[in-house]
């Protein structure tokens, strides 16, 4: 009998440093990655601006091969969104908010479930050392709301979504060096 009631305190104590511990997590999450792409700032811009190009090197794709993509009125610059359906990575949607052109697209993110918590992404363009390279910053972030348990996902979404991250920059740089390369092709065709 003694065994029972210690191990009710121990229980009770545990569950009581869990809501402590809780009480005192963020409810804002960002997660940032940054890479240089030897691309000029325009097509960089373009893949990032433009939804049906962002298929090309989004990670999420990746992940599920499957994803249903349904394009909004519009699919480049601001006001553009598509929505996706994925038994792995879940439904949602993404509009784009603010698109500066060279410079960043600021998105909206709305999972499934999580309507009312909308989610935001950005991605900078910021031009280096010679004509080609940039440093390309991808940033999320967001609020878990009044949402007492939703705080550890602020404390552990880097691990959730930061490799996605790094992949889908390194998909980008891929992407934006290997047609700044045929444009240099091209353009060297032509003039010679």
């Amino acid at each position: 009998m003694k065994i029972v009631k210690w191990l009710i305190i121990l229980v009770a104590a545990l569950f009581g440093l869990f809501l402590i511990i809780t009480f005192f997590l963020p409810k804002d999450y960002s997660v940032s990655r940054s890479l240089h792409i030897e691309a000029p700032a325009p097509i960089v811009y373009s893949q990032v601006a433009d939804l049906e190009a962002w298929q090309e090197w989004n990670p999420w794709n990746q992940v599920d091969p499957e994803i249903a993509i349904t394009y909004g009125e519009r699919s480049a610059g601001t006001g553009a969104a598509y929505s996706w359906e994925s038994d792995i990575a879940g439904d949602g949607e993404m509009r784009i908010l603010e698109a500066v052109p060279n410079t960043f697209v600021r998105y909206e993110l709305i999972f499934e479930g999580y309507e009312d918590l909308p989610s935001y992404s950005k991605i900078e363009i910021q031009p280096k050392d010679g004509p080609e390279g940039v440093e390309v910053t991808w940033t999320f972030e967001g609020n878990v709301g009044s949402n007492f348990f939703a705080r550890w996902m602020s404390v552990m979404v880097d691990r959730f979504v930061g490799a996605s991250y790094d992949d889908g920059l390194n998909a980008l740089k891929e992407r934006a060096e290997l047609l700044a390369a045929e444009e240099n092709l091209s353009s060297a065709s032509q003039g010679g």
